[in-house]
């Protein structure tokens, strides 16, 4: 008689942070996760004269500024590197530093400049005049329901994201979608960066997370929100900048719903806690 084996149970593979929204990632061991998201996580944010912020989907150099924490805590200044130009020190704003007004989609929250030097490196970099601006620590962005899933959303804010605290996604998901273009004639592969998620995880089918609704990761209670929905930026070769038609074109035939084609999960923690790499993810609810 063959004894029969539990599958191990899914794992986080990689976790990821974006200290300026739109710019290159940085992969870390752990996620360190305060009230609003991860520590580190899209705190900075470059906008226009009139404070929408600038995001890679119409400005594609963004992606090619490489962050790195310039204190070990990853609570607030960076240094920003790009091609031809020497790097940026992004220090917080001091208490006299002029508070703007910032807007992300349909919300208005409020940030500090980083001043005229900042501005003018990075408007040299993405080749439009812009202003970067950091997190207030009293800015007030409340959290949609919509992306906490069953976790409580009230009094709870966001920082710079498009919405959620936190993206999940299963590797297995970004291998059935490279399978599928491979089956079609495109041989690129297309890497993880284009999808931009906190939380990657392994040992598990693909779009298996679509399906859960509470989930243990490590010491961390995780609601899942909706699923993501993707525009324009998944095209980009976060490399060469070029713009193609993949992913898009052939997750509309077979990702797409009501709001669009979607890919990953926004989730939301439910308290302050650490993420870390290895950590097993236990579903406690699905929908």
């Amino acid at each position: 008689m063959t004894a029969s084996h539990a599958s191990p149970p899914p794992r986080v593979a990689a976790l990821t942070v974006y200290p300026l929204k739109s710019a290159a990632g940085i992969d870390v061991d752990a996620l360190h996760l305060d009230e609003r998201g991860a520590t580190g996580d899209r705190r900075w944010l470059l906008v226009d004269g009139s404070g929408h912020a600038i995001t890679a989907r119409e400005c594609h150099a963004l992606l090619h500024i490489t962050p790195r924490f310039a204190t070990p805590d990853r609570n607030g200044s960076l240094l920003l590197d790009a091609p031809r130009h020497t790097t940026l020190a992004a220090v917080v704003p001091g208490a006299d530093a002029l508070v703007r007004p910032v807007f992300i989609w349909d919300d208005a929250t409020l940030a500090l400049d980083a001043g005229d030097d900042a501005a003018d490196w990075c408007s040299d970099v993405i080749g439009r005049t812009c202003r970067l601006v950091y997190l207030d620590g009293d800015a007030q962005r409340p959290l949609k329901h919509k992306y906490a899933g069953p976790v409580a959303a009230e009094r709870r804010h966001v920082a710079f994201t498009d919405g959620a605290p936190l993206l999940v996604l299963g590797m297995a998901s970004i291998e059935a979608l490279n399978g599928r273009l491979l089956e079609q004639g495109t041989p690129d592969v297309l890497d993880r960066r284009r999808f931009r998620a906190n939380v990657w995880l392994d040992g598990l089918a693909a779009h298996e997370e679509d399906g859960w609704r509470l989930v243990q990761m490590g010491e961390t209670r995780l609601g899942m929100g909706s699923l993501c929905t993707r525009c324009v930026l998944t095209t980009v070769d976060p490399d060469t900048l070029e713009q193609g038609h993949e992913p898009l074109r052939i997750w509309a035939g077979y990702r797409r719903t009501a709001d669009g084609v979607v890919f990953g999960v926004n989730a939301t923690h439910a308290a302050p806690g650490t993420i870390a790499v290895g950590d097993p993810v236990t579903v406690l609810d699905t929908r």
